[in-house]
């Protein structure tokens, strides 16, 4: 629902001064419209000013708190008396922050140029009367509104006082009593109510808001960064809160359970960044003057600690992905969870004590004393309530496939929301080539029926370089487990049939969600999620995961390695054909290419631009497939050999730094000549 157009508030006042833009953030009780200007507030330092609740602005308020002020607001208090206490609370409010007058209790005037935005702008405050009256005077909601209508316009005015209004809703007038009410302690039947007759009254208000942010349905700095995006629109600027953050691990756990273990195995496989919670919870102690920052409240460590890591992921904003230990308090894991929501995922490590004692490096009491300090703060407790609980009593492959599961598993980003279709006989390749495609998929389709999850044609016939003469058919097979008798019978079939060479690689489900594949798999499945090859089958309940880049990268040099180990294997005697040698020298050069940011396929294309890119007089040139087709196996070898060499030269050779300009030396003076040695 599209609301109102931000109103224009006059830009001077008095002797030119600029005016004041006023904001207000509306909501119920308990939506976390305090949080998220806490959070807004630190982002924008002074130049934002925040207007608090409005019972601050009156002198004459009741000084209760609890039970107290419930009893006083829902039973001693007339409602007359109390709508009018509200809405002078809000009048002052606004005239404190927006008027050069100060209030009525004593509040200096000064600079009230720039943004203001109040907690609770006048439809929260003007609900909170309607629903107020509505339950002290069993009254109906159109005379409540009547008679709260009649006080603004006489305490306030009609005009509107704010420029522009964000909403934050909790959905339905039901649901959102309901979470306002379960975010208290201690609540009774006469506050539900309450909470469900202001929830009402906020949705008849919903239309008059310039945008409204489905607080529900997303995280706290979910909710932060879509605050962020429509002030921008009016020109106040934020940067969103861990923009470039997709996801974070934080691991739990006593002494030796395995947490730095994890956390080094992520780092290798999935390349996040290591951080301890203890080095951001020093920062932000540092930056804020916190002498004992354990000892503030947990939902106010929690956000220093979120927006460290946020500073730290801007200065380091090519890093998307992060570990944080150790986490061993449970209020504070709570908070981060709820501020960080699905990206945060948290990972609690046990293992049997006697198998902590003798994976520690300490002896037995030392351990005993590090459990009792992590017990003490409730370390254990975590497990209650964590993402993922590992026990790490086994070997250490067990350790790791758990953490697969979860870096690749449902909690996992999907590699694309559907992948590039390309029928057999729509690929660009040479008709035989394609037919041969086509059969290969019918076949295996009929043997496998619904086990069949993937069916890629890869290789140069994918990616359309196919040669007529001297290509094969690479296809790469995803499957469910226990299909291998039925798919070596087809294949044997298939082989009897075909007029071309059939190279496969066969992938079980969880091989292809864990990421279980050798290098050349991996980029075969990074090509097939960008989009540079087609995809001819793919079952509707298969989702693949993210193949990153910066995995590839890392795939790439283990490929260049293998790769380089095929070219000597023949040169040292082991049979291979003329054709896969050459093909071998070609990969080679495609996986330094690769390395560079480059990316090509074709034979011609990658000779030319690793001469271009890697010069080398002494190198042979390698040849396109024309030219090799009239080599023979002496000179193929002796091309293999020549770019083999350079390789060994190039990985071993040290970096020439460059030679310093030579200085002209200046005659020395007869009292600076050097001495005679003697």
């Amino acid at each position: 629902m599209k609301g109102p157009q931000p109103s224009q508030a006059p830009t001077t006042r008095g002797e030119d001064r600029p005016q004041p833009r006023v904001i207000a953030l509306d909501g119920a009780d308990n939506a976390g419209k305090t949080t998220q200007l806490r959070l807004l507030s630190r982002a924008t330092g002074d130049e934002v000013r925040i207007g608090g609740g409005v019972h601050h602005y009156l002198p004459q308020w009741p000084k209760l708190r609890g039970a107290g002020l419930a009893h006083w607001w829902f039973t001693e208090s007339r409602s007359e008396e109390l709508v009018r206490l509200l809405l002078e609370g809000y009048r002052r409010r606004l005239d404190t922050l927006t008027d050069q007058r100060g209030d009525q209790s004593g509040d200096q005037p000064g600079d009230q140029s720039g943004w203001v935005i109040l907690d609770r702008g006048l439809a929260t405050v003007e609900a909170s009367c309607v629903a107020s009256v509505m339950l002290k005077d069993g009254r109906s909601a159109p005379d409540a509104e009547a008679m709260v209508a009649e006080i603004r316009a006489e305490v306030v005015g009609d005009a509107a006082p704010e420029a522009y209004s964000v909403l934050l809703s909790l959905g339905p007038a039901a649901e959102g009593a309901a979470l306002s009410v379960g975010r208290e302690r201690v609540a009774d039947e006469r506050y539900a109510r309450y909470q469900y007759l202001l929830h009402t009254a906020l949705e008849t208000r919903r239309c008059l808001h310039h945008a409204v942010i489905e607080a529900n349905r997303a995280d706290i700095v979910g909710v932060q960064n879509q605050l962020r995006s429509h002030l921008a629109q009016i020109g106040l600027q934020a940067r969103p809160l861990l923009g470039d953050v997709r996801r974070v691990v934080g691991l739990g756990g006593l002494s030796e359970s395995g947490k730095s273990s994890a956390g080094e195995y992520l780092r290798r496989r999935f390349g996040t960044t290591r951080l301890k919670l203890g080095y951001l919870v020093e920062l932000a102690a540092t930056r804020h003057g916190l002498a004992a920052p354990y000892d503030e409240e947990p939902h106010l460590l929690a956000e220093l600690v979120v927006e460290e890591l946020d500073r730290y992921a801007r200065a380091h904003y090519y890093l998307l992905d992060y570990t944080i230990e150790s986490l061993h308090r449970p209020e504070l894991t709570r908070e981060l969870k709820r501020l960080l929501g699905e990206r945060l995922s948290v990972v609690y490590l046990d293992a049997a004590p006697p198998v902590r004692a003798r994976r520690s490096l300490v002896d037995p009491a030392a351990l005993a004393r590090n459990d009792e300090v992590k017990l003490a703060r409730g370390a254990d407790r975590i497990a209650g309530f964590c993402d993922l609980r590992i026990d790490n009593s086994g070997p250490r492959p067990d350790l790791e496939l758990a953490l697969d599961r979860l870096m690749t598993g449902a909690t996992a980003r999907p590699a694309a929301a559907s992948l590039r279709m390309t029928g057999p006989l729509e690929l660009a390749a040479p008709t035989g080539l394609r037919r041969a495609a086509a059969t290969t998929l019918r076949g295996i389709r009929t043997a496998l029926g619904e086990r069949l999850l993937l069916f890629t044609v890869a290789g140069s016939v994918g990616f359309g370089t196919a040669d007529p003469d001297l290509s094969d058919l690479d296809v790469l097979v995803g499957v469910e487990a226990g299909c291998t008798v039925d798919l070596a019978a087809e294949l044997a079939r298939l082989r009897g049939e075909l007029d071309v060479k059939l190279g496969i690689t066969v992938l079980t489900r969880h091989e292809l969600l864990l990421q279980r594949c050798d290098s050349r798999t991996f980029s075969t499945l990074h090509s097939l999620q960008q989009g540079r090859i087609g995809c001819q089958y793919v079952s509707a309940d298969l989702r693949l995961p993210n193949f990153a880049a910066p995995q590839r990268h890392q795939q790439t040099i283990q490929y260049l390695a293998r790769t380089l180990h095929e070219i000597r294997r023949p040169l040292l005697g082991v049979e291979m054909s003329r054709y896969g040698l050459y093909k071998s020298v070609l990969n080679a050069a495609k996986m330094l290419l690769r390395l560079a940011g480059a990316e090509e396929t074709d034979p011609t294309a990658i000779s030319t631009l690793f001469d271009e890119m890697f010069p080398a007089a002494d190198r042979a040139r390698i040849p396109s497939r024309a030219e090799y087709r009239a080599m023979g196996r002496d000179e193929v070898v002796a091309v293999a050999a020549s770019v083999l060499n350079w390789f060994e030269q190039y990985l071993a050779a040290v970096p020439a730094l460059p030679a310093p300009a030579p200085v002209d030396a200046a005659p020395l003076p007869v009292d600076a000549a050097p001495l005679p040695v003697g």
